[in-house]
């Protein structure tokens, strides 16, 4: 091949390359969620926001933790418009405030206070929360707010 017709055929060509790189360094994105979570007021200080589309949405599942209030859900989770069912969960802290002491059954009073102690120094049980949300493109500043069942009064 002649040098003038090998300089031909890379200049022709180069629309296309260029054509193709694009369409392979742009790809398809999927839509970025981020904002705030809360409970009772209060910012999940540790947790996971779900999104799992509902029948007939064509896009994966996203998560993305929770930390001091605040989530993102990246483009790259390749998320996509449609109806979700949103589930957030609270991550309880599992580190022991105390060492469990362990007594012979002889002391009523004193094993009473154990168990009384060991279930103050629990680390609280996991909560989550669910709702319905429609996602229509990447938006920043959500904010969802959820709030705690309260309990059933006992009768006396």
């Amino acid at each position: 091949m002649s040098r003038k017709k090998f300089i031909s055929f890379s200049l022709r060509s180069l629309p296309l390359l260029g054509l193709l790189s694009t369409f392979v360094a742009c790809g398809p994105s999927g839509i970025s969620l981020s904002g705030t979570a809360t409970v009772d007021g209060t910012p999940i200080q540790k947790g996971k926001i779900s999104l799992v589309p509902k029948a007939n949405v064509n896009s994966p599942t996203a998560m993305a933790p929770i930390i001091d209030g605040e989530f993102t859900i990246p483009a790259a989770s390749q998320l996509r418009e449609g109806s979700f069912d949103l589930r957030v969960s609270i991550t309880a802290d599992r580190t022991p405030k105390a060492q469990l002491t362990f007594l012979r059954g002889g002391n009523k009073a004193a094993v009473g206070t154990a168990i009384s102690q060991a279930l103050k120094d629990a680390p609280p049980s996991e909560e989550s929360f669910t709702s319905d949300m429609e996602v229509t493109g990447s938006e920043d500043g959500i904010q969802l707010e959820f709030k705690r069942e309260p309990e059933p009064k006992k009768r006396r």
